[in-house]
């Protein structure tokens, strides 16, 4: 009896010290449990009745993760130990429905506390033989080590109404039939999109043209490029727009580094010094942001009262090339209208010309699709030349 008692508080420890704290659900809703143990029975010292090893096995159902509910038997056959018999044979029967409440129904190690109602049955040559009601109260833990098998180790308090106050220890096995699995959780929605959105190659200096066909990996900030990655050289002579202070060089004449013919002649002209204005498709309106840009360049062009500002309009690619040219005209004539009505620029320092879709800063392939595109936006601008005379 010793033995058997020993070996269960051991294997309750084992459970509770070396087992880990997580895992996969392990009490399922809906689930069916079967439950043999064995253990010992420890008699109150007046029942005259030998503790002794008891056998017993349960059914339960888990209604839910936390709750459930088992019925257990469980026999005990010992001896008297009173003065007045000589070791007569003593048989035990329990009868329990009890509920049980698991803590952490999800882990490996699951403890559980249990209380119920039952009898319990004592037949032999004894004084105190008959049947009586009881109630139980207790505790245990069931640790699984596969999906539908634990170990178990359960103690309860046994109450009967003479009353009598017993225990019961038990070890066992709990086996779990059916029930609901918890569904894995699926990921969410931004994990997919992101999981399915293709890398998109790198653009080092930001021109629009990925580092594996740039040409001028360095090009500044903002500067427009051609299909290569390389900056602009409208008139071909070798200084890229944004350098050039005479863009409109004829062909084959020969420049200094500021894109200029030699000499004292030459007109001076530099890279505009005031912010693009952008336009929303197929549109020659003033936004908001563009008028707040222009009121800055307007301060520039007053402080500067000797130069003169060529207004250039651009569109995107999308729409036919004459619709395109036109616009960028509408474009460049609103931007000349409002410096004069509302910055009181003189009209003999302004100037106009529409490219269309001719001077693209950005490289841009027209769908529908795409028309309000990072590439498209930037098209749709007007850009201003300072020409100092």
């Amino acid at each position: 009896m010793k033995s058997i008692t020993w070996l269960a508080v051991l294997l309750v420890v084992c459970i509770l010290v070396f087992s880990p704290g997580n895992g996969m659900s392990q009490i399922r809703e809906g689930s069916v449990s079967l439950n043999p143990n064995i253990g010992g029975y420890v008699f109150q010292r007046g029942q005259h009745i030998d503790d002794d090893i008891t056998y017993g096995l349960g059914l339960g159902y888990n209604f839910t993760e936390n709750w459930g509910v088992e019925g257990n038997f469980n026999y005990v056959n010992t001896d008297s130990n009173a003065d007045s018999s000589d070791g007569e044979k003593v048989d035990a029967y329990l009868y329990r429905l009890d509920a049980l409440y698991h803590f952490m129904p999800e882990k490996m190690l699951v403890p559980y506390v249990a209380a119920g109602v039952g009898a319990i049955s004592i037949r032999g040559d004894i004084d105190n033989k008959g049947s009586d009601p009881l109630l139980n109260f207790g505790a245990g833990v069931k640790y699984f080590v596969t999906e539908n098998l634990a170990l178990r180790g359960d103690i309860r308090q046994i109450i009967t109404d003479d009353p009598n106050y017993n225990i019961i220890y038990t070890v066992g096995l709990t086996y779990l039939f059916g029930g609901e699995k918890k569904a894995a959780p699926e990921p969410e929605p931004a994990a997919l999109l992101k999981a399915s959105e293709p890398v998109k190659p790198a653009d080092s200096d930001g021109d629009g043209v990925y580092d594996d066909m740039d040409k001028c990996p360095d090009t500044p900030k903002g500067v427009a490029v051609d299909s290569r990655g390389c900056p602009l050289d409208s008139d071909g002579d070798g200084v890229p727009d944004y350098l050039d202070k005479c863009p409109d060089t004829p062909k084959g004449v020969a420049v200094d580094s500021t894109g200029c013919p030699p000499g004292p002649a030459a007109k001076v002209e530099k890279v505009i010094t005031l912010e693009d204005l952008h336009f929303d498709f197929d549109k020659a309106t003033l936004t908001e942001e563009a008028t707040g840009m222009l009121k800055k360049n307007m301060q520039s062009m007053k402080e500067n009262p000797g130069i003169k500002v060529r207004i250039e309009g651009h569109t995107c690619a999308h729409g036919q090339d004459d619709y395109n040219l036109r616009l960028s005209e509408r474009r460049a004539n609103a931007v000349k209208e409002y410096l004069m009505k509302e910055g009181g620029i003189s009209s003999e320092r302004l100037t106009t010309i529409a490219y269309g879709e001719t001077r693209l800063a950005m490289p841009e392939i027209p769908t529908p699709k795409n028309k309000n595109s990072t590439e498209a936006k930037t098209n749709r601008r007007v850009h201003f030349v300072v020409i100092m005379d």
